[in-house]
């Protein structure tokens, strides 16, 4: 009778990261603009608002569940644009990562967007 073994597999994965610092510019640049973005009684301004405040609160969830590791993933980041719904919308995102690393990201290669 033979017996079972269990035998540990390690595999490396690459995945593209940017350092802790340019994911933390993303998250000030979206605080910015909640802070400039003005909640109104028009629902265009208030669901931009709540994109904005959305989008805010998963970046800061992504930032500091980070495990103390110096980089973040790309893909992590970018999962954080999701609540964005159409192509008109890429503008909030362009205001996010204005300035970092993730400039030259192509926000369609992440999140689908309706026309």
């Amino acid at each position: 009778m033979q017996t079972f073994k269990t035998v540990t597999r390690t595999q490396t994965q690459q995945v593209e990261s940017v350092h802790y610092t340019e994911a933390h510019k993303v998250l000030e640049n979206a605080q910015k603009e909640i802070a400039e973005c003005v909640f109104d009684t028009d629902c265009t301004g208030a669901r931009q608002y709540i994109m904005l405040a959305k989008i805010f609160a998963s970046l800061t969830e992504c930032y500091y569940n980070n495990d103390d590791s110096e980089y973040i993933g790309i893909a992590e980041i970018m999962h954080c644009f999701e609540h964005l719904t159409y192509y008109d919308d890429c503008l909030l995102f362009e205001d996010c990562v204005r300035n970092t690393a993730l400039t030259d990201i192509e926000l369609t290669d992440y999140v689908h967007l309706s026309n």
